[in-house]
């Protein structure tokens, strides 16, 4: 689902983040627990902070959401 969402958006930055890897990021933005999503704006403001979203469509809606 990651993979065709980040598709259709070819103007959105995608990341992932092995957080065992990067302990720094992983505290940054408290990851507790996997999958954990965050939105930036272009300043680095955080704009969502929480769990995956369930189906493509969801998680579509929320990238154009906070576009």
């Amino acid at each position: 689902m990651f993979d065709a969402t980040k598709r259709k958006f070819s103007d959105v930055q995608f990341q992932v983040v092995d957080v065992d890897q990067d302990k720094d990021l992983s505290n940054k933005y408290d990851v507790k627990g996997i999958p954990k999503l965050v939105f930036l704006d272009a300043s680095g403001n955080i704009l969502y902070n929480g769990g995956a979203f369930r189906d493509e469509e969801s998680f579509a809606e929320a990238i154009n959401r906070f576009r």
